[in-house]
């Protein structure tokens, strides 16, 4: 188990009683509630408090926890119950507050969390909800004060406005340039590409919910403070997010671009694959679909015109199941023409039916990035749209990402200084012609 193993209760029948009927993501588990009486192989490990209070009671079988976990502290207050198989977690875990109420109560299968979690404050308020899979938050968790008032990323990051909203404006350092930002599934780990004014000195930050607020900004675990890296994204299932860096520069002396790299969330965000190789031109960033197609942002085009290119991908996993591989589809160089730049900041809806980018000086038409959408027809995309709803402005809006499964749109904008971060409903901003 990723958290410590401590837990209790008294009763097992009382225990699932008290549950009701057992949640559908629950069926995978094969709880142990009691070891078979008399069976050689089991015996019960026993510890007291100095003052002669049960301290603790596990069931073991061949030596591996087996069965019921109880603590109690020293007065004789139930402290957690937990339930093991075979020397894993397996079945419901309980922690309580002193006062004998519930603080949480989660499933686990195979020593991992998955299925339903929630707690309670010491007041009997609810203080979180939300669903594990296989030891990752499965998207994003509520969260409550014990005022009952709600709080947290979700209600940051995903409560509706029809007008751009400034989120995440706190507790960053003085003149911190938030250029880019990504949000994981569960929207407690911020992904932030940072630097100088003028471009240099790109690196990729992070922020994480932790103990009830923001923690104070750190160098993501799978940066490398040496080389300039940048943007950010997310995978749309949250296992991965994909950067540009160029740490191979050093040892490939005829690529001096970024290519593109992964981190992977199931070992902390420190594992780190790498994507391209492709020393005539860098890949910036990938915004993929659940489906696997994408979106690829190049500093350069493919064909060594000077200009930014976009193109849609595909990514594949090779057959040695580590290295992906990205496939090119079509060019989406020319949803504009006569712009002075190229698309950038693609971001592709999880479902593929969309596209959000950004432009500026479009056909000779001097102004800052502005962010368009462009749909997927069956004759390619159509012609781009500026986004409405005062989600462009007089400044530069880029750098956009969808949340809640493409509902929500989280923005950059020059508009302000600081972090710069904004959010609106994807459907206040979207033209209905």
């Amino acid at each position: 188990m990723t958290r410590h193993r401590i837990f209790a209760f008294a009763s097992c029948c009382s225990l699932i009683s008290a549950l009701g009927a057992v949640p559908v993501a629950a069926q995978v588990y094969r709880p142990v509630l009691t070891p078979t009486p008399g069976d050689p192989r089991v015996n019960v490990d026993i510890e007291r408090h100095p003052n002669g209070q049960l301290a603790k009671r596990v069931f073991r079988k061949d030596g591996q926890p087996h069965g019921l976990w109880q603590e109690w502290d020293a007065e004789g207050r139930v402290r957690m119950t937990a339930e093991w198989r075979d020397g894993k977690g397996e079945g419901v875990w309980m922690y309580f507050h002193p006062n004998g109420l519930v603080s949480e109560r989660s499933w686990v299968a195979a020593d991992l969390w998955h299925g339903p979690s929630e707690g309670w404050h010491a007041n009997g308020q609810k203080s979180f909800e939300g669903s594990y899979v296989r030891g990752a938050k499965d998207g994003p968790f509520r969260y409550w004060g014990e005022d009952g008032t709600p709080r947290g990323p979700a209600v940051q990051l995903l409560t509706p406005t029809t007008a751009p909203v400034s989120v995440l404006a706190d507790g960053w350092p003085a003149g911190f340039n938030v250029w880019d930002i990504s949000v994981s599934r569960d929207l407690e780990t911020l992904f932030v590409g940072t630097g100088d004014d003028d471009g240099n000195n790109r690196r990729i930050m992070m922020r994480r919910w932790q103990r009830g607020e923001w923690q104070p900004v750190e160098f993501a675990p799978f940066a490398d403070t040496s080389s300039a890296e940048g943007t950010p994204v997310v995978s749309p299932d949250g296992e991965w997010v994909y950067f540009s860096s160029a740490r191979h520069a050093a040892s490939e002396p005829n690529n001096k671009h970024r290519d593109l790299y992964r981190a992977s969330r199931a070992s902390g965000w420190k594992l780190v694959e790498r994507v391209t190789n492709t020393p005539g031109y860098g890949e910036v960033t990938l915004s993929l679909a659940r489906n696997g197609t994408g979106v690829l942002w190049t500093d350069r085009r493919r064909d060594g015109e000077s200009k930014m290119g976009m193109y849609e991908v595909r990514l594949t996993t090779t057959a040695d199941l580590r290295a992906p591989e990205l496939t090119f589809v079509a060019e989406l160089n020319n949803l504009h023409t006569g712009d002075a730049s190229g698309e950038a900041f693609p971001v592709l809806s999880p479902d593929g039916s969309f596209l959000i980018f950004s432009n500026y000086d479009i056909e000779g038409t001097k102004s800052n990035e502005d962010m368009f959408t462009s749909r997927r027809t069956a004759g390619g995309w159509s012609t781009p749209r500026r986004l409405t709803g005062g989600s462009n402005s007089s400044e530069s809006d880029m750098a956009a990402q969808l949340l809640a499964d493409g509902t929500m749109l989280l923005f950059s904008s020059s508009r302000s200084s600081g972090a710069r971060v904004y959010r609106v409903s994807l459907e206040a901003v979207v033209s209905k012609e």
